[in-house]
């Protein structure tokens, strides 16, 4: 699991921190500005040049976590779908062979719950994977053994591609679970919009009046955005999560 000091740390905390920062860059920025005498140049064209740059990088970063959280979705989504056909195959097995094959799939089934809810328990997420391989093993070696069977040859033929796939699966799951947005995007992000709020800050100094509404409105939105960008990016805490497609793998368990 992928630790670092900016990962580690709740979204919650970084946007406090964040809009507060916002606040005092602009107070700086402010008093910066004030000093300036009206000969000197009106910046407001590069100001509108930096929120462009500034609503670019929000834009790609959202983006980023969004297309990180589809995936995520779509690949447990497979994973249930892959599962539920090797399920189905076990059926074309004689019923003691059935049912040996559906008590394996209903611990596997656990494993993998227990993974995706595991939260940031690292001993509960190596617990869950060992057990995974374990039984995949067990089912792997299972369905090559019976193929061997002239009378069991065409359900384990039919049984081996779907037990593949569905390892295949779990592993593009795995992947997908654990892929983030590159931390130093995330860094630049939260810099520039401190940086942005500084030059704010120094653009209405430079004009002696601040409009306290807007530019607490830009810094609550602004904290809010990068809320949501983080917390998409984050599946095993925050609000946003994958509890629905996991009712996938509890009906899969309660119809075994």
């Amino acid at each position: 699991m992928k630790h670092s000091f900016l990962f580690d740390l709740d979204a919650r905390y970084i946007v406090v921190f964040l809009f507060f920062a916002m606040l005092l860059a602009i107070n700086i920025g402010y008093r910066f500005g004030v000093k300036k005498t009206k000969t000197d140049s009106d910046n407001s064209g590069i100001l509108s040049s930096l929120l462009g740059l500034l609503a670019l990088i929000l834009a790609f970063t959202f983006g980023m976590s969004g297309s990180r959280f589809e995936t995520r979705k779509a690949s447990l989504i497979d994973e249930a779908n892959c599962i539920g056909t090797a399920i189905l195959r076990a059926d074309t097995y004689p019923d003691s062979l059935k049912n040996a094959f559906k008590k394996d799939f209903a611990v596997y089934l656990s494993s993998r719950i227990a993974y995706f809810e595991s939260d940031r328990n690292e001993e509960k997420i190596n617990n869950s994977l060992r057990e995974s391989a374990e039984i995949s093993k067990i089912l792997w070696d299972r369905a090559t053994q019976y193929s061997r069977d002239k009378d069991l040859f065409l359900p384990s033929n039919m049984m081996i591609p779907a037990l593949n796939s569905m390892f295949d699966a779990a592993t593009t799951a795995n992947e997908a679970y654990n892929a983030n947005v590159p931390e130093p995007i995330v860094y630049l992000l939260l810099f520039f919009s401190i940086i942005i709020s500084f030059y704010i800050g120094y653009s209405s100094g430079f004009k002696k009046k601040i409009d306290r509404f807007y530019i607490l409105g830009f810094c609550l939105l602004t904290s809010v955005v990068i809320y949501i960008t983080l917390d998409l990016d984050r599946p095993r805490r925050g609000s946003i999560n994958m509890q629905n497609e996991m009712f996938l793998f509890n009906d899969l368990k309660g119809n075994l």
